[in-house]
């Protein structure tokens, strides 16, 4: 539906007949309103952005593109600019002012007013990738002495400042964070009833300078709409609303898949990327694993005054092929389980011994096939060579080489979450590459042997 809509605001912009264009905006809902704004580009943007009533284009402008977002500021007057911007909620105005170049977004948070640049500059003031970039101060705060009628008094005077009601936070005279009530609660008890009596103490909380990752965690854990965020002295310093973590789990997400894919994650999108960019993120990568792939080579080299080489190598594939794909196999479960929590770093013991017997199942199955085809095949050589013997060094390889890639594909993901690197590094060509290598010193190593007793 959106997309049907670019010709014709398109032309509408061209014919300059903005009472049309404004009847067709201001009759959008907000969603689909911001979804047509991320079709959009150009003059056709900053028209439509500028007929936009004040409030809705705080809240929308927030949920646009960078590059859409900076293509606006540059069109936009600075008088539109600074009341967009103070009227925009902290943490997508946080959110924005981090991704803008260091230029821009200084004279951007000189626009801001009185009490708004304060909250910018306290949240600006968190680690990059912390919790407290996503956290917003507009919550609802009360004290374990109130009464519920009293509570509900102070919700009506100051709900409409604040970013969400379903999650009310008591704290003491100091703002240290005693308990969270939800709105529910609130609603079914006495209205003479304290706050106090309602309380249990037991409540979920983010610290503020923790990585953005582990916000996602306790949000999938606890299965929460809002969590409070806190400083080291458990003072109450924001809220994080389920919004903004389930962006930060698409950008974790999106990073992870990039990586795998054996490339490094990019900061913008695949359009937004610009060409030299582009090659910046993959040629690196590609030029690592291509000397990753002459390992493979040198490997190669060793084996090479062999009689019967020539012969040996058409069945390489058959033993890199399998280890290859059972260590990505491995590496992306391990990935996905240490991103969702479902795997600890305390589970490394019991996931070695569960694949190192994953890996023996499923490398006796391979090389029995393996064994067969080699057999097969070895009869079709123009050099004579004993059958057997290439079909037995071709089955014990892929055995030995698949519970080795199960070793290594469910263990590297947890050496890299414990050295601090993302387990995701632990890529699909990656793995492969480093199988190639492997496998290769197992099947030569393995045929010189038995070649050397059965012939």
């Amino acid at each position: 539906m959106n997309a049907a809509l670019q010709p014709e605001i398109h032309q509408l912009v061209e014919q300059k007949s903005f009472g049309s264009l404004k009847s067709v905006v201001r009759e959008m809902e907000v969603h689909d309103l911001t979804d047509l704004l991320g079709t959009l580009e150009g003059e056709d943007l900053a028209m439509v952005f500028r007929l936009l009533p004040r409030d809705e284009a705080a809240d929308i402008f927030g949920d646009l593109e960078i590059e859409q977002q900076e293509g606006l500021l540059e069109t936009l007057s600075s008088e539109k600019v600074a009341a967009i911007l103070n009227d925009m909620p902290p943490d997508e105005r946080t959110e924005l002012l981090e991704e803008l170049p260091g230029e821009l977004a200084q004279r951007l948070l000189s626009s801001l007013r009185g009490e708004e640049l304060r909250i910018a500059r306290s949240l600006l003031a968190y680690p990059e990738d912390s919790i407290g970039r996503l956290m917003t101060p507009e919550y609802v705060a009360v004290r374990p002495e109130w009464t519920i009628k009293h509570v509900f008094a102070h919700i009506r005077k100051v709900a409409p400042a604040k970013e969400t009601l379903n999650v009310v936070y008591v704290v003491d005279s100091k703002w240290k964070l005693l308990d969270d009530l939800r709105l529910e609660q609130l609603v079914l008890a006495d209205p003479d009833q304290t706050v106090a009596q309602l309380m249990d103490e037991n409540v979920a909380l983010l610290e503020a300078d923790d990585d953005q990752e582990t916000a996602v965690e306790l949000f999938m854990k606890y299965e929460a709409v809002a969590l409070p965020a806190v400083n080291s002295q458990r003072v109450l310093v924001g809220i994080v609303t389920v919004d903004d973590v389930l962006e930060v789990a698409e950008e974790e997400d999106t990073e992870d898949f990039q990586k795998m894919a054996g490339m490094a994650a990019l900061e913008s999108s695949y359009f937004g990327t610009s060409f030299a960019g582009m090659l910046g993120k993959r040629l690196p990568w590609l030029a690592l694993l291509l000397g990753a792939q002459m390992l493979t080579t040198i490997a190669l080299l060793g084996f090479d005054k062999l009689p019967v080489f020539a012969v040996l190598v058409l069945f390489v594939p058959l033993i890199n092929s399998p280890a290859g794909n059972a260590g990505t196999q491995m590496a992306g479960l391990m990935i996905r389980g240490l991103a969702v929590a479902e795997v600890e770093l305390g589970d490394w013991l019991r996931v070695l011994r569960r694949e190192v017997a994953h890996g023996c199942v499923l490398g006796l199955v391979l090389a029995v096939l393996g064994f067969g085809a080699a057999w097969v095949f070895s009869s079709f050589a123009h050099v004579k060579i004993d059958a057997r013997s290439v079909a037995l060094s071709v089955s014990l390889a892929i055995a030995l080489a698949v519970v080795l890639a199960n070793v290594i594909g469910s263990m590297l993901p947890f050496f890299f979450k414990r050295v601090g690197l993302d387990p995701a590094v632990t890529s699909g060509p990656f793995i492969a590459s480093l199988m190639d290598v492997s496998g290769i010193l197992i099947y030569f190593t393995i045929a010189t042997s038995i070649l050397a007793i059965l012939t």
